[in-house]
């Protein structure tokens, strides 16, 4: 008779939460995984809301100025991606139970300002590789008009490498760790990979293995300084910047005087380095 009232599916909803052990481990168990899982859907929430912002300023600011990318870059970018967000997933929960709580939810202060800061970071790297890039690139290059053809140049490759390494950034930063889940040094799959894409980014800015940038359809970067370099005339050749003139004056200065690779590779680094911190610091503010 007893049957007659349990509905048809809620032997489904039960059984997950269902244990022949004698004993409650199993509850400790469902926090730990449940919280687990959700700190992994809000990271993977915030590695794509970052990326979906970085790629908006490619299909529109940086479009505008002829960026484009090539069959093979798009390739390579779209396994690397999927790849990256296979070994996120692969993070197992901590043995013991912390007793403080994740975020309840995607919407909340703590996550929508980090990816406020972290693109605003992403976004002053960017702007200032195609500062530094768009003066070698030929005003009569047909490639730079925005519906034209694919060209490697210097400006979709410098544009590349920092949109790339932006990617790249959002799952190093973003990968919540202690107290939820295994840090990233534990999950060895996922941390050898960003190594690996960082190697590879920054094997491609310094030129030192040609074949790889040609697979990557990434043009020779340019080892002389600036070809126009008058602060008394205006920036030639870089219409749109007349706001940012003594921003670009000053990187056009910087690259002179320690060459193109070096600052694009610098201006990476500082990339890397401003968002972790960032990252970091709204972490310990909003968690306090």
């Amino acid at each position: 008779e007893e049957l007659d009232f349990v509905g048809l599916g809620n032997a489904s909803v039960a059984s997950p939460f269902t244990s022949r052990k004698t004993s409650i481990r199993c509850c400790k168990d469902i926090l730990q995984q449940g919280r687990c899982t959700l700190v992994t859907m809000i990271q993977i929430y915030k590695i794509l809301g970052v990326q979906c912002l970085v790629n908006a300023l490619v299909l529109t600011k940086l479009h505008q100025k002829g960026v484009k990318q090539g069959d093979r870059q798009l390739t390579a970018v779209g396994v690397v991606v999927s790849v990256l967000f296979l070994f996120v997933t692969r993070g197992k929960p901590l043995p013991r139970l912390s007793p403080h709580k994740p975020p309840s939810s995607v919407m909340n202060t703590e996550t929508l300002l980090s990816m406020a800061v972290q693109f605003g970071i992403h976004f002053a790297a960017i702007m200032a590789v195609t500062f530094i890039s768009d003066v070698y690139v030929d005003p009569y290059d047909p490639s730079i008009v925005p519906d034209g053809p694919f060209h490697p140049n210097t400006l979709n490759t410098a544009t590349f490498l920092v949109t790339v390494l932006a990617t790249i950034n959002a799952f190093l930063v973003n990968y919540r760790g202690r107290p939820f889940m295994e840090d990233l040094k534990d999950n060895k799959l996922l941390f050898k990979s960003i190594q690996g894409c960082y190697l590879v980014l920054f094997m491609c800015a310094s030129e030192v293995f040609p074949p790889l940038n040609q697979l990557l359809q990434l043009s020779p970067l340019p080892t002389s300084g600036p070809p126009v370099f008058d602060s008394s005339e205006g920036v030639e050749g870089s219409g749109g910047y007349d706001e940012f003139d003594f921003v670009h004056d000053l990187l056009l200065r910087a690259v002179s005087v320690v060459g193109f690779r070096t600052m694009l590779c610098v201006i990476m680094c500082l990339d890397t380095a401003l968002v972790t911190v960032a990252e970091k610091g709204v972490r310990s503010v909003l968690e306090s």
